[in-house]
């Protein structure tokens, strides 16, 4: 009987070959093509780390890894994409903080959930806002700065890049810590803002910190301090909001790689390896640093634990600033 069942085993595995197919195991991770979804338009910091990085794990694994961009409402559009895609490796999102903390509380619409619909990578970097003023404006430091506010209460304005946005809610945080009360002026986008302060339309600037870093090299404007606990990497001689008298301030978006929840964690751990291993190459670090974002790296572990806290201290930061969901 076992002479029997071994010829038919051997004859099964025979017109499995003549029909073309052989039993083997499943190929290594990845077999295919990788796409990467950025939630921004092609040009901006997120896309061009995206762009910085895909060639380089192509170059590792051999398959093409892409760059699939899906703007759209502030990111959660490309993020529900990547929630509702197969968690098989093959779809990522690397986005800011925003579609994960933010956009759920300003939004209301959002049907995906930051901690049940994504599986955590790695966090690829953070990037500082900057306190900008007009040079005409008497302060040269924050310290200046909060003494100001505070002679004339509601006479300063402060230009962001939008509603919600990380410099709206960087700005919330200092009037909070501080104890001033500076006027937020909404624009459209982040360049509009800063011209608003060289032409005097406002007296400072929350930015981020890559087109604010010339127009202060220019002298067009004078840099207080950036947001994070650290200095930026792109702006060394700028000192953080702690070192200028208001410790603990640290507000800062991050950039942050996810997959589909339930993405297995072999696929996890080797995308996680990939990625750390980039942003411990000086070359790769270096233009990171040039683009404005400083490089963080770290296990999914980490990143998983490091989620759950920034979603609850971002709610926390948008109710207390009072912007209304929509």
């Amino acid at each position: 009987m076992t002479m029997v069942r071994t010829i038919a085993a051997f004859a099964g595995i025979a017109l499995a070959c003549a029909a073309g197919y052989v039993p083997a195991a499943k190929a290594d991770y990845p077999e295919r093509a990788i796409r990467i979804v950025v939630p921004y338009t092609p040009g901006g910091t997120v896309d061009l780390f995206a762009r910085l990085l895909a060639p380089r794990l192509t170059e590792v694994w051999g398959q093409p890894v892409v760059v699939d961009n899906r703007p759209g409402a502030g990111g959660s559009i490309g993020a529900d994409a990547v929630a509702k895609a197969d968690p098989d490796g093959y779809t990522l999102f690397l986005a800011t903080n925003s579609p994960l903390t933010t956009n759920p509380v300003l939004q209301k619409n959002i049907r995906y959930d930051a901690l049940r619909d994504f599986e955590p990578i790695v966090v690829g970097g953070q990037n500082s806002v900057v306190f900008v003023t007009n040079p005409s404006l008497p302060v040269k430091s924050v310290k200046d700065l909060i003494a100001y506010a505070k002679a004339h209460p509601g006479k300063l304005s402060a230009g962001i890049s939008g509603i919600g946005t990380t410099t709206h809610l960087a700005l919330a945080q200092f009037n909070k810590m501080a104890g001033v009360n500076i006027v937020a002026v909404p624009h459209r986008g982040g360049m509009p803002s800063l011209t608003a302060a060289i032409a005097g339309d406002v007296q400072l600037t929350v930015s981020d910190i890559v087109p604010a870093i010339p127009l202060v090299r220019d002298g067009k404007l004078r840099a207080l301090a950036t947001s994070g606990a650290k200095r930026a990497g792109i702006a060394p001689n700028i000192p953080t909001m702690s070192e200028e008298g208001l410790p603990g301030f640290d507000l800062v978006a991050w950039v942050a790689f996810v997959a589909p929840a339930k993405t297995p964690k072999a696929v996890v751990q080797k995308l996680n390896t990939e990625v750390n291993k980039a942003l411990k190459d000086p070359a790769f670090s270096a233009k990171l640093i040039a683009m404005g974002i400083d490089p963080v790296g770290g296990t999914p572990e980490e990143f998983a634990k490091f989620l759950k806290e920034e979603v609850v201290r971002w709610r926390q930061i948008v109710t207390e600033a009072g912007v209304a969901p929509h």
